[in-house]
C-alpha cells in the first residue's frame, strides 16, 4: 500500500518510500482500513484499489495494491 502526497505525515507508524505491507484478519472496507492506518478521513479523498476508484464501503480483495491519495487543492 502506499500512501500518497502528505498522507505519510498523518501516519503514526514507520512509512517506507516503498509503502506499506499489512496483513488484515477478515474482510475490510476502505474506510475501515483508513481508519486502522489512524489516517483522518478528510485527508483521503481518492483510493486505488487494483488501479481501480474504490469508495469507503467497498471491500478490499485479498492481496490487493492499494494506493491513498490526499484531498487535492490548487488555485
Amino acid at each position: 500500500m502506499k500512501l500518497q502526497g502528505t498522507l505519510p505525515n498523518h501516519y503514526q507508524g514507520t512509512y517506507s518510500q516503498s509503502g506499506l505491507l499489512i496483513e488484515l484478519d477478515g474482510p475490510v472496507t476502505i474506510g475501515q482500513l483508513v481508519d486502522y492506518l489512524g489516517l483522518p478521513r478528510k485527508r483521503v479523498s481518492l483510493v486505488s484499489v487494483n488501479g481501480l476508484l474504490g469508495k469507503s464501503d467497498d471491500l478490499i480483495p485479498d492481496g490487493a495494491k492499494i494506493k491513498l491519495l490526499q484531498q487535492l487543492s490548487g488555485g
